[in-house]
Order: C-alpha cells, then structure tokens, then sequence
C-alpha cells in the first residue's frame, strides 16, 4: 500500500466487506453529515470550486459591458485555467514542507483571502450593482492579472481542501468525503448558471459573497489530522520492530562494539 494509513484502510474495509450494504453507506454519509468540521470544510470548497467555475465560464457575458470581445473574454479564461494549475503545484510543494505538514488551516484561510481581495480588485474595475461606472480604471493587463492571482488561489485551495476532509473523516473512503464535496460544488454551479442570464453584475457580488463566506467558515472549522496520527503510528511500530528484531539477531553487537 502506498503508506500506512491506507494499509489500515484497506485492512478495515477488508474486516467489513461482508457488511457492505447501501445502510453501511447511508450511515457513512450520515456520520459525514454530522461531522461539523467537515460540513463546513466541504461547503466551502463546493462554494468556492463551484462559484469560480460558473464565474470563469460566465466572462463573455460579464466583460460584455467592458467592451471585451468574445474571444479576449475566452483568453481571460484560459489564463485563469492556466494560473490554476501552477497554484495546485506550488502549494503542492509547499504544503508538503515540515513546517505546514500540520499547519494546513492557515494555508486554507490565507488562500482565501487571497482569492477575496483578487475577485473584489476585478470587482472595482468592472461595472458592479453599486456603481453604474467602473470604480478603478482597468485595461486588459489589469483584468488579466486580477483573474490569474484569483486562479492562483482557487487552484491552491481546492487540494488543501480535499486533503484536510480526507484526514477528518478517516478512516471512511476517501471517494465518499470527496463526492460530498463535488455535489456542494454541482449545486453551486448549478444555481448560479440559473441565475446567470441578464444578471452579469449581481454573479460578481455573489462570487465575492460566497469568498467571504468560505474564509468564515475556515476559520469556524476544526483541522484534524487523524490519518497523519495513523501514518506516524504505524512507521513508529514498524521502526520499533525492526530495532528489536535486530537486537534479537546481533545480542553481542554492542558488547564488540564497546571492546578496546
């Protein structure tokens, strides 16, 4: 198995094969259900997942007012898409540092708010609910950047998020905590499609709204690190183990050792 944790999950899933039943799987939904940490966790990923999809695919029509064709509108897309995937591989590497190896909430949050201050900057520079006019002035650098810097943060986000719901409800599958999550994002994109036609200025105030809701629940919710605490068991246990086992086998070792 590729680390200790998932021996054990294998060994517990192998212990209840026989009991396997659609119950079994409703009272693990349930159990995630009532797991306030997850909840929170895994709303705030589907919001967040969710709104900046239906944002990113929704630009023609919300840069429509600023003069933007089509087409650039498309290439602010792709450059969010693009800015995704390299923040999913820098906080990859950063997340895996010693430092922030049990440290994961403060990168949820600060991701957050990076997001937050990235979609209200594109916020000011296009026509919003309040304002009939632009608030900063804006170019197509401008907008550019502002959407990258927030697919920055959406990108690094989403893995911290799977990750820390993965820990939190060990030792159940790791495909039922995530598919929770997806159909938190499915509903959000769903709603805000709906709301979508002829509404371009509200989807940025409620993109930004569901941001700032993210960011409060983040910091409500409670890190565990439940599968980290088994890996580190288990290697324990087995470093333990192979000491004694060598012991066993070399008892005049450390009495040749010691000889002048």
């Amino acid at each position: 198995p590729p680390s200790h944790a998932a021996e054990f999950l294998m060994l517990h899933r192998t212990s209840e094969e026989s009991n396997s039943s659609w119950r079994t799987s409703m009272k693990n939904v349930w159990r995630c259900m009532t797991t306030p940490s997850y909840v929170l966790l895994s709303t705030a990923g589907g919001l967040v997942g969710g709104a900046f999809g239906a944002w990113t695919s929704l630009f023609d029509v919300i840069l429509k007012p600023e003069n933007y064709t089509e087409q650039q509108s498309g290439w602010f897309g792709f450059g969010a898409l693009v800015s995704c995937i390299v923040g999913l591989l820098c906080m990859g590497a950063l997340a895996d540092t010693h430092y922030f190896l049990r440290r994961r909430k403060i990168l949820v949050v600060l991701s957050f708010i990076g997001g937050f201050i990235a979609i209200f900057w594109f916020e000011l520079s296009v026509h919003t609910v309040f304002y009939e006019k632009p608030i900063l002035h804006s170019t197509a650098v401008t907008i550019g950047l502002s959407v990258a810097v927030a697919g920055l943060f959406q990108g690094a986000v989403l893995p911290l998020i799977y990750e820390a719901i993965a820990e939190i409800m060990f030792p159940l599958p790791e495909s039922l905590s995530a598919s929770i999550l997806l159909q938190w994002l499915n509903v959000t994109v769903l709603i805000l499609l709906f709301i979508a036609p002829n509404r371009e200025k509200l989807i940025n105030l409620l993109v930004l709204i569901a941001l700032g809701t993210c960011i409060i629940m983040s910091c409500i919710a409670r890190f565990s690190y439940t599968r980290r605490d088994e890996d580190e068991k288990k290697q324990y246990q087995k470093e333990h183990e192979s000491l004694l086992n060598y012991d066993s086998m070399n008892p005049c070792g450390n009495e040749t050792i010691d000889q002048p």
